[in-house]
């Protein structure tokens, strides 16, 4: 088939970042509408960006954006399926910042929160059985899963995790051997391509660099706020939870820009809004240089990563196929999976606490994965009724 014009793919991550509430949670549904519905990847060259976007900073649901993006129409699509990803995400957290820091007030949103919670958690259980299903299908994968999820368990970190879970699955490949690995639809990269992307990553680095400098020029706060932002969206292995304690140590205690109070209830706004953790960029910016702040905090803490992902995927297409390589890959996948059952444990300790808890989890979860409901109508019932019982 004939790849998708720019125009659908900004509308199909446009729904898709409407609804993006829970980060990692929404995988499952990217995966359904990319490779189930649209047919625009194969299942094999979905879960192959999967395990690269773990291996690079950022928040990992945006850059599967930026990849799926980048295979159907090159730096252009990466770029409109990523920013129209974010784009809902980045006006409804402007819209709950200029309300924060005109009233204060945030005992809606905890009541909200809490049923959004249960959609979360319904969300991670529909990502753990359709990824469980396409990554756990071998003993060797099951092993490097559940060693990787004592070790995250085990508060190891979480680059190092997925490094050695990597490397556990190659060594029982070559132990053990398991078949041959399946072609990829995709040819390698040519070798032009390659230097085509050395030089365009050399060249985004020198201008993020170069737009930093500018601005301290301009503005010095704009200019250090806009600088914090791009080095976070560079060192952020892991994503959003990697960032907060950086962040706080930036914003809060190095600089006093928030209070504490401020700060946490940032991180509050960013759990009940769609799109990823990361989205407590624009709370920060909004409330440090307004608009032009929010704007510069984003475009900092999320274009880097993507020009990653720009910039490796050539070499990647160049090695995956490896005998070496696939299994490796393989042994990610497998700890991406571990990673989501602790996160979805955790958070249904501390979500699920009252039988309310339990029935708006039991009604979000029938929506989705009996009834097929559409996720944002899902949300907004649940964020209502919880306003309604709390």
């Amino acid at each position: 088939m004939n790849p998708p014009n720019l125009q659908d793919i900004a509308r199909v991550f446009l729904h898709l970042g409407a609804s993006a509430f829970g980060g990692l949670a929404m995988l499952e549904p990217i995966r359904r509408r990319v490779v189930d519905g649209q047919a625009w990847l194969s299942q094999r060259d979905f879960l192959d960006g999967l395990a690269l976007c773990q291996m690079v900073p950022g928040a990992t649901v945006v850059q599967m954006a930026a990849y799926v993006g980048y295979r159907l129409r090159g730096a252009a699509g990466g770029l409109t399926a990523a920013a129209a990803f974010i784009l809902p995400a980045f006006f409804l957290m402007g819209g709950l910042s200029l309300l924060y820091f005109h009233y204060g007030e945030l005992a809606w949103v905890k009541s909200a929160s809490r049923g959004l919670n249960a959609v979360v958690i319904a969300l991670l259980l529909q990502s753990l059985w359709g990824l469980g299903q396409a990554v756990g299908r071998r003993l060797p994968d099951l092993l490097v899963a559940a060693a990787a999820l004592a070790a995250l368990a085990g508060r190891v970190n979480y680059f190092g995790v997925f490094l050695l879970a990597g490397l556990a699955r190659l060594g029982l490949e070559v132990l053990f051997g398991g078949g041959e690995s399946s072609p990829s639809e995709a040819a390698p990269e040519p070798r032009a391509r390659v230097k085509t992307a050395v030089i365009q990553g050399l060249a985004a680095a020198g201008g993020l660099m170069a737009l930093a400098w500018g601005l301290g020029r301009l503005d010095p706060i704009l200019g250090e706020l806009t600088g914090i932002f791009i080095k976070i969206g560079v060192i952020s292995f892991g994503g959003g939870y990697v960032m907060i304690p950086i962040l706080q140590w930036e914003v809060v205690d190095r600089l006093g820009w928030l209070t504490l109070r401020q700060f946490l209830d940032g991180i509050l706004l960013s759990y009940v809004t769609p799109g990823p953790l990361l989205i407590l960029a624009v709370f920060v910016g909004y409330f440090v240089k307004g608009l032009p702040g929010a704007i510069l905090s984003t475009l900092g803490v999320f274009l880097p990563p993507v020009l990653i992902i720009f910039w490796v995927f050539p070499f990647y297409q160049r090695i995956k196929e490896s005998r070496w390589v696939r299994p490796a890959l393989q042994g990610i996948l497998a700890a991406l999976v571990a990673m989501l059952a602790l996160v979805t444990l955790e958070l249904s300790r501390s979500a699920l606490t009252h039988w309310k808890d339990l029935a708006l989890l039991a009604g979000g979860a029938a929506a989705l994965m009996v009834f097929r409901v559409n996720l944002l109508w899902v949300a907004a019932a649940a964020a209502g009724m919880s306003l309604l019982i709390y």
